[in-house]
């Protein structure tokens, strides 16, 4: 452990030093924590440059524990993967005008000559038995070089339109950024806002690049296989063996956000001796947003969310809900998609530096009672199995029961889980129960999830912390698989130099999550333990 935490440091320490040659240039689109610098007097004004840059540098390690001595435990192999990457942004502003030009280039390497997915398909570099390590493709465990970003992009006060490779950012198609890279899609995007207070967006994005990819291709996390993740569901199969690609995904949304919008009926944090005047309420109000995702001849999913704080209490405390309804829509590849979502979080600030929360999930099942065709069965442990070139046209959970036969010869097939195509298997997803390793959309699992939470943060925010506790039954009538998971996250960012010099900020990062299941009864792993440690330069 310890000579992977050096070759982690001596990696980013050598990148660092070989970024330290390049000339300033704006700050990472990473957050980092700005520091107050004392300034005298005003710096003299000159025009702006029309090309700015940036970049980061990042170096992780993972390991994961899949082995243990309980059942679905024995004979498993343990994963670790390590690997540097070098991201660099640039963009150019013509003129006065509101267009710009941009891209984004990125490069990783594991540093161990396994740069290829096909070189770990055998040893020395995967497919070892234990004690050995197998990688972890999730990070992933061999060579990325990508221009994910190449885009035209037009940015006023009232309207906002991007066209091309970019890094795109909505709750169900998210950019994913907890590994080397973040997932990007190519198409085109435009947010309007017509006040202050209510905007609009309309999107198509016809292609994606996943977070473990160096190709844009019309597939997603769900139609495919990317490396280290679950993709096409095991009961279809396609000619090939390469899944089946889409066009991509149609998104349509309207939100309304007042928070610290002037509003005189909710009173004041401050006095005024003018009868009538309007107060801003300092941190409260109300985000709301309603949308539309067309994943094109998968599902439309319609998803509300909206929080409301109230920023005139004590304790700020807040209220947020979501919830939605998907279905398989167009030629339904993934077949049969029917699930709906309501979720409920409530939380305050209990001290300046302490918010605590607590969360709720829930996903009815469903089901449907029928004939089994040709090639495809319900086995003793209530999971369909289907032979090779069959298909049971229906989402179905993972680990959990998915069907019964009964006495007259028919079989019930029980579904509802949410089909999540550009988050699938990332617990990335927006639900207020998803934790480090899982939530119900990466299960596929209709059922109840809880979740309990809290963030610390010292005052000045270089150090940040949270602890949470999770719950989940994955199930319906014939039963469940009842999971917990524990996760720890902690970051310490050191002082950010804002304008100053090539440094824009560094970071440590470190996350802990272990996983358990009650029973391996529908398949998983009895007790996962996962870690993860990153190191990030920003410049």
């Amino acid at each position: 452990m310890l000579t992977n935490f050096l070759r982690v440091g001596m990696a980013a320490a050598a990148i660092v030093l070989a970024t330290t040659t390049l000339a300033p240039a704006e700050t990472s689109a990473t957050p980092v924590k700005p520091a107050v610098v004392a300034q005298a007097s005003p710096a003299p004004t000159s025009s702006p440059n029309p090309f700015t840059y940036r970049g980061y540098v990042r170096a992780y390690y993972f390991t994961r524990q899949n082995a243990t001595a309980q059942k679905g435990g024995t004979g498993q192999t343990n994963q670790a993967s390590f690997a540097p990457a070098i991201s660099l942004h640039g963009e150019y502003k013509f003129g006065s005008s509101p267009i710009s030009v941009g891209a984004t280039y990125l490069y990783a390497s594991p540093l161990n000559g396994c740069t290829s997915p096909t070189s770990h398909l055998s040893t020395p570099c995967g497919k070892n038995s234990p004690p050995a390590l197998n990688p972890d493709d999730t990070l992933p465990g061999f060579e990325l070089s990508t221009l994910y970003e190449a885009y035209l992009q037009f940015k006023d006060p009232a309207l906002t339109a991007k066209v091309g490779n970019q890094v795109y950012n909505q709750p169900w198609a998210n950019a994913s950024d907890s590994r080397l890279k973040p997932a990007a899609f190519q198409g085109f995007d435009a947010v309007g806002n017509f006040n202050s207070e209510f905007n609009a967006q309309l999107s198509w994005m016809w292609q994606y690049q996943n977070r473990t990819s160096s190709s844009f291709t019309q597939n997603t996390l769900i139609t495919s296989y990317p490396a280290g993740n679950p993709g096409l569901p095991a009961n279809f199969w396609y000619q090939g063996g390469n899944g089946v690609t889409t066009p991509g995904m149609l998104y349509a949304r309207v939100g309304y956000n007042d928070v610290g919008v002037a509003h005189p009926s909710r009173g004041s944090t401050s006095s005024s001796a003018e009868a009538g005047k309007t107060m801003v309420v300092s941190n409260g109000g109300l985000t709301v947003d309603l949308a539309d995702y067309g994943f094109i001849n998968l599902a439309n999913m319609l998803w509300l969310d909206g929080k409301y704080t109230f920023g005139d209490m004590k304790y700020q405390p807040f209220v947020a809900i979501q919830a939605a309804t998907e279905n398989n829509t167009g030629s339904a590849v993934l077949g049969k998609i029917s699930s709906t979502v309501f979720g409920a979080q409530l939380g305050a600030s209990v001290t300046p530096n302490v918010l605590v929360a607590a969360s709720y999930d829930n996903v009815p099942w469903r089901n449907s009672t029928f004939t089994l065709g040709t090639g495809v069965s319900c086995n003793s442990s209530n999971q369909i199995k289907t032979k090779k070139t069959f298909t049971l046209p229906y989402f179905l959970p993972s680990n959990a029961p998915e069907c019964v036969t009964n006495a007259n010869g028919t079989t019930t097939v029980y579904y509802g889980g949410i089909a999540s195509p550009y988050t699938d298997g990332y617990a990335t997803d927006p639900m207020f129960t998803t934790s480090l390793t899982q939530g119900q959309a990466d299960r596929r699992s209709p059922g109840s999830s809880f979740k309990a939470a809290v963030t610390f943060a010292t005052s000045d925010k270089h150090f940040i912390a949270s602890f949470s506790q999770a719950w989940y039954t994955y199930g319906n009538a014939i039963g469940s698989q009842n999971t917990g998971e524990s996760d720890v996250d902690a970051q310490y960012f050191l002082e950010h130099v804002p304008k100053t010099g090539r440094y824009k900020g560094f970071s440590l990062r470190y996350r802990y999550g272990d996983r358990y299941y009650s029973s391996v009864k529908y398949g998983g792993l009895p007790d996962f333990k996962y870690n993860r440690f990153q190191a990030e330069y920003d410049f």
